[in-house]
């Protein structure tokens, strides 16, 4: 069976009977620099089609022909008629990625039949979901979260980070000094890195003080550096944790065959590429590419399973979830990932358990504080009924024949 599987996912998923449902994550096409370096010889907008950080035409033709790459792959599958039963996507709120979804859908839902609205536009609407980053804990992942912060803030202590910041002292000076931007930790040199790129994708000669540096020494970091926002299973479960439980409870509905859609789609970036596949132990060292894509596949045969693929640029390669086979059992995938499961409500809760160890913790503290506020009660309350009392006693009944003052 194993073979036969395989063999069907690599030829085309239409000749197989077998899948239930796919969740796709990819990362958005082609973009200009979302913010120059203070002093790239680049910074003036004239210089890019687009303004900063936003898609450009070649990113719009990465999605579309992904989208018709999808059609292709699954199109025994997902019927060509777009349904709002069969298919759902989100996207997180930035206009790149925004634009990718709808860039992609144009290629994966050219209007047929009925749905044709316009002989001339080959091309229907779609709606593409959204939330505010600022408010997004499940795709965008940047609601804000005081203990992922911290958590991080102490990874970034341990004698192993403290270690690479010794040993990249030097690079970090030398490209501060030249860039004019403050280049203190790998964050920081992979966005610099990421902006050289983009310049050199676009043939732009890059300054003399780069070729020391650009791509060689900085390569190796900038790729590490996608793998420290889900370095443990703290922080994986506080930045993919809803994200996961998202995908388990979808094919929890598909196995259940309760109101599941058969295609669910997620519009993000090159670290909800990088997160995912370190959550799930599968990220080799690297900036993952445009239009990169995750593949979850839903498959029955005696039992319910899963495939995964990953498309890097052009190459479609199998993933194995830590500590699963490449056929992985449903059940057993829920059983590994169960440590990072999170529910969003849940992550509200626990984010906010951040300045101290937990729960217990935070009840003690708070009954010490209580305490101490009912302490402070008592005593004002004793120290009333004194001035009270001792009012009182001054007092004195006032003849008729008595002034007033």
């Amino acid at each position: 069976m194993f073979r036969l599987v395989v063999a069907c996912v690599l030829i085309s998923v239409s000749l197989c009977d077998d899948l239930i449902s796919v969740v796709v994550i990819y990362r958005h096409g082609d973009r200009t620099p979302i913010q120059p370096y203070p002093r790239d010889p680049y910074r003036n907008a004239s210089y890019w089609p687009v303004g900063f950080g936003q898609l450009t035409n070649l990113g719009k033709q990465h999605h579309f022909q992904l989208g018709q790459w999808l059609r292709q792959r699954y199109g025994g599958f997902l019927s060509p008629h777009y349904s709002e039963r069969d298919f759902y996507i989100r996207s997180t709120d930035v206009d790149r990625t925004l634009m990718s979804a709808e860039a992609n859908l144009a290629g994966l839902y050219p209007p047929k039949a009925d749905q044709v609205w316009d002989p001339t536009l080959p091309w229907q609407p779609i709606p593409v979901h959204t939330t505010p980053e600022l408010e997004d804990n499940l795709l965008a992942m940047k609601k804000y979260c005081p203990k992922y912060n911290s958590l991080l803030t102490q990874l970034f202590k341990t004698e192993f980070f403290l270690n690479i910041s010794r040993e990249n002292r030097d690079l970090y000076a030398y490209l501060s000094k030249n860039s004019g931007a403050q280049i203190a930790s790998l964050e920081s040199l992979e966005y610099l890195y990421n902006t050289l790129y983009i310049e050199s994708l676009n043939k732009f000669v890059l300054p003399d003080w780069t070729s020391g540096v650009y791509p060689e020494k900085m390569a190796p970091w900038a790729r590490f550096s996608f793998a420290t926002q889900c370095y443990t299973e703290e922080l994986a479960r506080l930045k993919t944790g809803p994200l996961f439980n998202e995908i388990v409870e979808h094919f929890r509905n598909a196995t259940k065959n309760d109101g599941f859609r058969k295609f669910l789609v997620f519009s993000g970036h090159d670290v909800t590429i990088a997160n995912v596949l370190n959550t799930m132990g599968a990220f080799e060292y690297h900036c993952p590419p445009y239009a990169s894509t995750i593949m979850f596949e839903l498959r029955r045969n005696s039992s319910f399973y899963l495939n995964i693929f990953y498309k890097n640029s052009t190459q479609v390669q199998k993933i194995a979830l830590k500590g699963c086979d490449f056929d992985c059992d449903f059940d057993d995938f829920i059983r590994i990932l169960k440590p990072v499961l999170i529910t969003r409500k849940q992550w509200d809760l626990e984010c906010q358990n951040s300045n101290f160890g937990d729960f217990n913790t935070i009840f003690i503290y708070s009954s010490i504080a209580i305490g101490f506020l009912i302490s402070i009660s008592l005593l004002w309350v004793i120290i009333a009924c004194f001035k009270q009392v001792k009012t009182n006693s001054n007092d004195y009944t006032r003849l008729a024949i008595d002034e007033v003052a």
